[in-house]
């Protein structure tokens, strides 16, 4: 039968197959379905399979561990740019700085390790700084995995608990190194120093600048901050230096204090603070070249010996005619450093005082201002001295015509100190009738008081103007003489 045949046999109503032809192409068929793959064909697959899952998993690690990276990079960049909008500001505003891992007083204390503490805005009545803050590494969580995040504390108004938190980096690496303190290159090692930095507060004013140096982990970045910076480390540094190092070195001391002097007490008993008023002695002038550079424009640097290894620093310039060192009493009429018959009895007012400490006019009739700038007090340790006050006073008589006025720093306030038992009883005014008729004692504003004595005729006097400030920076003393004026300059010490 043919083919043909057979095909129009399969497809009509009644068609038979019979042929073994047809039979034997549906078991070649039946057979072919079980074949499966040969074994070559597996080898192959199992070869190549590994191959492209290995390629398809790398690419997929590659672009889940560069999305880490990146966000990491990112969060590391967006802290080190908040932690520099604060750092900067807070060391230009420091008076005070440590790098004490704890320290007293501190913002906050307790929280954290202290990595650095600046304090500022020193109040001249109470001593107590209003602003302090702390930048502290502070522990998340705990377990075999804690994380670590730098906060900036801030305290303010005299008070140690912090009035605002501020989280400036949230991946910090556990240990921090110290900032790094660099001195002004006049700064001793018993004013500025990195170790005392880390054991106590110290002046900005002897501070050139503070680094930070922070490092948060990056995994996989290598050296992102160069050789100093370990692999797996994102590290920057920030610098700052403080404002009050700008204008002044050595805690307001002169830039070369090569003058040095004394100060001196009034015996026991011959004033009310015989025993804490220090006179400063002015004998130094009596060197033309130290004469010469107070008088020259300039200004001439000192530093001056306190008791309990103490010293106190400023810079003096004398502007107009010629003004020299002097002894007490100036002249016989002199209240100050003198015995003064008070109501028939025969009073020692601040006598004994040894030296020359008194400034005294020598050409009659001029017109001289004495200033002293960067004042300053330093403990043995290196530390600014809270508690003292600067004391002038008038060394010599205000006659007709005459007058003294004393100013100091606007941010400090000036008043006048009674004479006390010294004074005549029976004058109403506290330094007697030292300004004229005792009614020319004038607080010009809280930091400044002047004595005159514009007309009437002159007296017997009963007292001296003294004035007194705490803890000012400058004090400036304007000398009109009819005759001859004199002031001194002190301490008065807590």
């Amino acid at each position: 039968m043919s083919t043909e045949k057979l095909q129009r046999s399969a497809n009509g109503p009644i068609g038979r197959v019979k042929t073994g032809l047809i039979a034997s192409g549906r078991a070649r068929r039946r057979h072919n379905a079980d074949e499966g793959f040969t074994l070559v064909e597996l080898l192959i697959v199992v070869t190549i399979l590994p191959l492209i899952v290995g390629a398809l998993s790398l690419g997929l690690v590659s672009i889940l561990s560069l999305q880490s990276g990146v966000a990491n990079r990112l969060a590391n960049t967006s802290d080190s740019q908040v932690v520099s909008a604060s750092y900067q500001n807070d060391v230009q505003a420091a008076a005070y700085v440590t790098t004490a891992a704890t320290s007293t007083p501190q913002c906050g204390a307790g929280t954290g390790t202290q990595l650095l503490g600046m304090e500022s805005d020193l109040n001249q009545t109470t001593g107590v700084f209003q602003t302090t803050i702390s930048y502290v590494s502070v522990t998340n969580s705990s377990g075999t995995t804690p994380t670590y995040s730098l906060e900036r504390l801030f305290c303010q108004s005299g008070s140690y608990t912090p009035s605002s938190t501020t989280t400036l980096s949230y991946n910090l690496q556990s240990s921090q190194p110290v900032p790094t303190i660099s001195c002004v290159s006049s700064a001793s090692s018993l004013l500025c120093s990195p170790s005392l930095a880390a054991q106590q507060w110290i002046s900005a004013q002897n501070i050139a600048d503070v680094t930070l140096n922070v490092i948060q982990p990056e995994p996989g970045h290598q050296n992102a901050g160069g050789s100093s910076c370990a692999a797996g480390t994102y590290c920057y540094s920030l610098t700052g230096s403080p404002v009050a190092s700008a204008s002044s070195t050595n805690n307001g001391s002169p830039f070369t204090a090569n003058t040095t002097t004394s100060c001196g007490f009034a015996s026991p008993d011959t004033g009310t603070y015989s025993g804490t008023l220090c006179f400063v002695n002015f004998a130094f002038l009596n060197s033309p070249a130290a004469l010469a550079q107070a008088t020259g424009g300039g200004c001439l640097e000192l530093s001056v010996s306190l008791p309990s290894n103490y010293t106190m620093y400023f810079c003096l310039q004398i502007v107009g005619n010629t003004v020299l060192p002097w002894y007490l009493p100036t002249y016989p009429e002199a209240f100050l450093g003198n015995i003064n018959n008070i109501g028939g009895v025969n009073v020692p007012f601040y006598t004994g005082i040894t030296g020359d400490p008194a400034l005294y006019q020598r050409v009659s009739g001029s017109l001289n201002t004495i200033n002293f700038t960067n004042i300053s007090v330093v403990s043995p340790t290196g530390t600014i001295a809270t508690g003292w006050e600067a004391v002038s006073a008038d060394a010599e008589s205000t006659d007709n015509g005459e007058s003294i006025i004393w100013t100091v720093n606007s941010s400090a306030t000036l008043s006048w100190i009674p004479n006390g038992e010294a004074v005549d009883i029976t004058d109403n005014s506290p330094v007697g009738n030292a300004c004229g008729q005792g009614a020319d004692l004038v607080q010009l504003s809280p930091y400044s008081v002047e004595c005159s004595a514009p007309g009437g005729t002159s007296a017997t006097k009963t007292g001296a103007t003294m004035v007194e400030s705490q803890t000012p920076s400058s004090l400036s003393v304007t000398m009109k003489g009819a005759g001859l004026q004199a002031i001194t300059f002190g301490l008065l010490v807590p």
